[in-house]
């Protein structure tokens, strides 16, 4: 699929606005095109289209031009496309007249499914905020520069007894201000254990749900209420339980990418580093494992028990191809390759290592390897980077990307001290069922 012009100068116009605007202040189309180097008439034939779709309106008098309609975390890059391209799909089966009989249908139809996803799972407010992460340290955010914003948050956490949790794929800002910096469970086993008060987690909303379960009688923060995580959004409990049905003499694993109503249905929780070793320490021959099924069919080709897997898939991982990591090996034949269980059964067998962002971290420290090829997402290259900097670290050439895990930002982790938000409460028969099964998990190790 190769986008029309019409569809890269409309994504380049709003951000274009995002980023000179000035709050709600009207952006005339003949800056817009002078500073993108396209005619205006251009401009306005695109404009109309999103006037009437409700993305821009139009604002008349001298001082006129065009403002959002929406917010930009409201509008994603696929609702663009979808205007301009009409028909994303890679493929036009539609029209073909073999396409009953056709092998190939499916995996186009799959192809387009995934396509959808991404486009949709990245807004305008992500893109905008990847060029402030571009020029951070250079451009203020707002009405307050970052070194304000960064001064501002270490003086609120002390004011409210807080602790900061940060992921490895947070933006290389944020990760700077952690207090603590590793994989979801990791964080939430220690700060159960910490002193302090108030968990700000720096993540998506199931890994702040999971300190939440272990901690349940602290204030659990998370900065974006709005990360959200496509693969656990896979699985609902309706589906769960039919499965559950299906499969009665069955027990259910849940990997801890999920939401806690998910956990509280589920026997076990199970991290990508442990999965093989909860799975085998269940006495049940067939295993329902949920949601990821890349995951999952890493567990099935290390055990004898029947894994029954669902269908879900981190998109992230997913994306990542066979052939980009063989061209890193072609470019640096001396790199050892590690990549993520996530990702898919041929990635995973052409590794050298298969493990998750902790083991990751484990073996870039700990190891004589100077060079590695990284099957993950870009954010762990920035901890990576930071802790052996004499080493060096290589992602496929189209870096893995997760739009939710780069929606905090500075300013988000500021509002979020300051005005105690957003708080996560767990339903207590959940959260107590959900600690169960964490708390199993736990015990394995």
């Amino acid at each position: 699929m190769r986008l029309s012009t019409r569809s890269r100068y409309s994504c380049r116009a709003l951000i274009d606005m995002l980023i000179n605007g000035v709050e709600a202040e009207p952006v005339p189309l003949s800056n817009i095109a002078e500073r993108q180097k396209v005619s205006e008439k251009y401009l306005e034939q695109l404009f109309i289209i999103l006037k009437k779709a409700g993305i821009v309106r139009a604002i008349r008098g001298v001082k006129g031009g065009y403002v959002l309609a929406k917010r930009p975390d409201e509008i994603s890059m696929g609702d663009i496309l979808r205007l301009t391209e009409l028909d994303i799909s890679p493929v036009k089966c539609s029209k073909c007249e073999r396409k009953e009989e056709c092998i190939f249908k499916d995996y186009w139809d799959s192809l387009g499914g995934k396509i959808k996803d991404f486009v949709n799972s990245i807004t305008f407010e992500d893109i905008r905020q990847r060029a402030i992460t571009i020029k951070v340290g250079k451009e203020p955010i707002g009405k307050m520069s970052i070194s304000e914003f960064t001064k501002g948050i270490k003086r609120l956490k002390k004011q409210r007894d807080a602790v900061i949790l940060v992921h490895n794929y947070e933006r290389k800002e944020i990760q700077e201000l952690a207090d603590y910096l590793g994989d979801s469970l990791d964080l939430s086993r220690i700060a159960a254990k910490l002193p302090e008060k108030v968990i700000i987690f720096c993540g998506v909303r199931f890994m702040a749900e999971s300190a939440k379960i272990l901690s349940p009688d602290k204030t659990v923060l998370i900065p974006r209420i709005d990360a959200g995580c496509p693969l656990a959004d896979m699985i609902t409990v309706e589906e769960l339980k039919e499965m559950k049905k299906k499969y009665p003499s069955a027990k259910v694993v849940c990997y801890v990418n999920t939401y806690a109503d998910i956990k509280a249905e589920s026997d076990i929780c199970c991290t990508s580093a442990n999965a093989v070793e909860v799975v085998e320490s269940l006495k049940a021959d067939k295993i329902i494992f949920v949601p990821d099924k890349n995951l999952g069919n890493y567990v099935a080709q290390n055990t004898e028990k029947e894994i029954i897997p669902w269908y879900g898939y981190c998109y992230v991982h997913d994306l990542i191809k066979v052939d980009e990591i063989e061209e890193q090996k072609k470019l640096h034949p001396n790199a050892t390759v590690m990549v993520h269980p996530e990702t898919k059964p041929e990635v995973v067998k052409i590794a050298d290592y298969v493990l998750g962002t902790g083991g990751m971290v484990k073996l870039a420290k700990s190891s004589d390897i100077n060079e590695f090829i990284v099957g993950t997402e870009e954010g762990l290259v920035n901890r990576l980077q930071n802790e052996n900097p004499e080493k060096k670290f290589y992602l496929p050439r189209r870096k893995p990307l997760c739009s939710n895990m780069k929606k905090t930002r500075l300013k988000d982790l500021y509002y979020s001290l300051k005005n105690m938000q957003y708080r996560f409460e767990i339903a207590d028969n959940v959260l107590k069922k959900a600690q169960r099964a964490l708390k199993r998990m736990i015990k394995i190790g």
